[in-house]
């Protein structure tokens, strides 16, 4: 891939002095399996494509080439103003994501501090880099011609970071990257694994279940135990009324029996 590179720098040397301008970006997409999927997007002004003919083709093609044989998928690409194409490749280890392979050996290195980085944080999974993009050796002339983007799609929304663009979602983001300047390329991202996510909330559920039959059931103790109360008390109350009754009984017959001996 490094000679596809190097290709472009001969067609922004022949791009320099016309109208046009090329636009590369490159794109990483970083997927919940540790695993990720690369492109470089390579797009030429339609206009400078007619003033270079055939010598333009000619390149492309040879790009095109060279990307297959490091097993790249090629499909075409094109918009209002730009015409080129995509290079695409899955990648199984992040560590296999060569920064310097993407934007050049004298503008980056493949140094670990580069490198993408997936840390496993007790039930979170981090992802993070802290890159070093250095353009500052472009000059004023290229950095009018030329404009690179730096693409990464995260599985996750993004934390901290210090990207050009943010998308809506959270999820992808997108470095202006300038001519002239060491670009920095910082994020950090945190998100649970679903499956863990998905065991909170059914233990959460089942708390909240055995919590609720626990109060069912201890209102229904109290409820059952006041009803007892008021069955007791009115046992009582019937108990002592009949007794009442009793003692007037007896006190109305000692009286009866008084008056009938007098």
């Amino acid at each position: 891939m490094k000679k596809v590179l190097s290709l472009i720098a001969i067609m922004i040397v022949l791009v320099i002095g016309l109208t046009g301008c090329v636009n590369v970006n490159y794109e990483v997409t970083l997927n919940k399996d540790g695993t990720a999927d690369i492109a470089y997007v390579y797009g030429i002004e339609k206009s400078a494509l007619q003033q270079l003919g055939s010598t333009a083709e000619g390149l492309t093609e040879e790009m095109k080439q060279n990307a297959e044989e490091s097993e790249y998928e090629i499909e075409a690409y094109s918009d209002d103003t730009m015409e080129g194409f995509r290079a695409k490749k899955h990648i199984e280890n992040l560590s296999d994501i060569s920064l310097a392979e993407a934007f050049g050996e004298e503008y980056v290195t493949d140094s670990e501090e580069n490198q993408f980085k997936i840390d496993k944080e007790g039930l979170k999974t981090v992802y993070s880099q802290n890159a070093n993009i250095d353009l500052s050796s472009m000059d004023d002339n290229t950095s009018s011609m030329v404009k690179m983007k730096y693409t990464v799609k995260l599985p996750t929304k993004v934390g901290d970071n210090n990207a050009s663009e943010v998308s809506n979602d959270g999820k992808t983001l997108t470095w202006n990257l300038e001519a002239g300047k060491i670009n920095e390329i910082n994020f950090t991202a945190t998100s649970s694994s679903p499956v863990v996510t998905i065991a909170i909330i059914v233990i959460a559920a089942l708390i909240i279940i055995v919590v609720a039959v626990v109060i069912i059931k201890k209102l229904k103790k109290d409820r059952k135990e006041k009803n007892n109360d008021i069955k007791v008390d009115s046992q009582f109350v019937v108990g002592n009324e009949t007794k009442e009754q009793k003692q007037d009984e007896l006190e109305e017959n000692d009286d009866d029996k008084k008056q009938d001996e007098e």
